[in-house]
């Protein structure tokens, strides 16, 4: 959902995570790799602090491997296992020879 509101915050999320208070940033969350395994887009959601008044966010490290995302467009394909020759009919036939010595 690129523009999360906080309307929905509502819905279930993929994963929650139990934050615990990490003052030296060494805490890692393993995520569900199934869940997250081709990601595009990414909203986070901090419902409540440990007590405070306000939230602050200092840092958020992501790890992973890098892919080019990939757009895929409608196609329409007709394959053919053997051609038909009677698919592709040529007008005039210029017949060609070559010698080779």
């Amino acid at each position: 959902m690129p523009h999360m509101s906080f309307d929905d915050t509502g819905r279930e999320p993929e994963q929650v995570f139990r934050l615990n208070r990490d003052t030296t940033a060494e805490l890692e969350y393993p995520t569900k790799i199934t869940r997250f395994s081709n990601v595009e887009h990414l909203s986070i959601h901090l419902s409540r602090n440990f007590g405070a008044d306000s939230t602050r966010v200092y840092y958020i490290g992501l790890r992973g491997e890098y892919s080019e995302a990939h757009r895929h467009e409608v196609t329409i394909c007709t394959y053919e296992a053997s051609a038909n020759p009677a698919d592709h009919r040529v007008e005039t036939m210029t017949p060609q020879t070559h010698f080779i010595s």
